[in-house]
């Protein structure tokens, strides 16, 4: 127990993000609840729109304040390197989240380690999720940033590597995240004049409202096979809908280095064994669990809206894996065909 003498400790975390994102709001709970766990303060800094530089201010600013921690992201190492080397120089401890220092060891900004994903292999995933299971023939990448993003731009290269591997077209379509009506618009036009583009991959939050916002400029022309990163309710209703055919998703709460959420169906039940959709080209190992996930629609007495609910009925444990499948026994509760499964990060 801290006495009533003891410094509190104090720590920042600066992020790149735009201001209402849904990743970065879960983000930003995470960090509160640790904050409140701790029993210690935390500074959570953005610029409000995506500026490494404005960023790299915000560091500056926290690195004078003498913490006794920062946590940063690095969507730019040029812009942010010399604040966060000034930390480093000042004893302050640097943890890096999200977005990395791309270079060796030797030549990085000294922060202790990173938190995030792998986003490369994220966006090789994706291909191979569009191209060989939902049999799509040419793609379009929405990167919400208007600027060059290492996070971003790792998704972009490993779903672009992988889809020339596959002989498939792809292009990248830049649309400022932070205004949906003029990202919207950008996107529409382009698709209609590129007929032959039936899939979309959106990098976050703000490419998926503008994407399903172009969609409805198309009504009656045919839905391209929308596959987006992270989670947000729009993103949920989206899959539940039809409109996207899935997404892949970090832990934005616990920020951990994990692999991508994955998420498939039940797709039979064959006896003891339960068949679902998704594998190893998915990244589905033997030994991984699932939590089995049964949606419900309920009508509020009061408002008498349609409220969706998500029920966790069971667990499954994978046993065998094929490129496209998996075949599993439940270890608790039960399993019906066409639930959801879903991995836990």
């Amino acid at each position: 127990m801290r006495t009533a003498a003891a410094k509190r400790p104090k720590f920042y975390a600066v992020t790149h993000d735009i201001l209402g994102d849904p990743f970065w709001e879960v983000f930003r709970r995470g960090l509160l609840d640790a904050a409140a766990r701790y029993d210690v303060d935390v500074e959570h800094l953005r610029p409000g729109k995506f500026s490494p530089a404005l960023q790299a201010g915000l560091i500056e600013g926290a690195v004078q304040a003498r913490p006794d921690g920062l946590i940063a992201t690095i969507p730019d190492v040029a812009a942010v390197e010399a604040p966060l080397r000034a930390a480093a120089t000042a004893k302050i401890p640097v943890i890096c989240i999200n977005a990395a220092d791309p270079r060796p060891p030797p030549e990085r900004i000294p922060y202790l380690f990173y938190i995030g994903g792998d986003d490369r292999r994220a966006g090789r995933m994706a291909a191979a999720y569009l191209f060989d299971e939902a049999g799509s023939r040419a793609a379009l990448c929405i990167d919400h940033y208007m600027y060059e993003h290492i996070c971003h731009n790792d998704r972009w290269h490993g779903f672009a590597d992988a889809c020339r591997e596959r002989g498939r077209p792809v292009e990248r379509l830049r649309v400022p995240g932070e205004e949906v009506d003029k990202s919207i618009d950008a996107i529409a036009e382009h698709l209609s004049r590129n007929r032959e583009i039936d899939a979309v991959l959106t990098l976050g939050p703000p490419g998926a409202v503008a994407v399903l916002g172009a969609e409805e400029k198309f009504a009656g022309q045919g839905r391209r096979k929308h596959l987006t990163f992270d989670v947000s309710p729009l993103q949920v209703d989206g899959i539940r809908s039809g409109k996207i055919v899935a997404t892949i998703d970090p832990s934005r709460f616990n920020s951990g280095p994990v692999a991508p959420t994955l998420s498939g169906h039940i797709a039979a039940i064959d006896g003891h064994n339960v068949i679902i959709d998704i594998g190893s080209d998915r990244g589905v190992q033997p030994g991984q669990q699932f939590d089995i996930v049964m949606s419900k629609s309920l009508i509020d007495p009061t408002t008498h809206q349609v409220l969706h609910v998500n029920e966790n009925i069971g667990k499954l444990q994978i046993d065998t894996v094929s490129s496209n499948a998996s075949v599993g026994h439940v270890i608790s509760g039960r399993a019906a065909v066409r639930v959801t499964v879903t991995s836990g990060p």
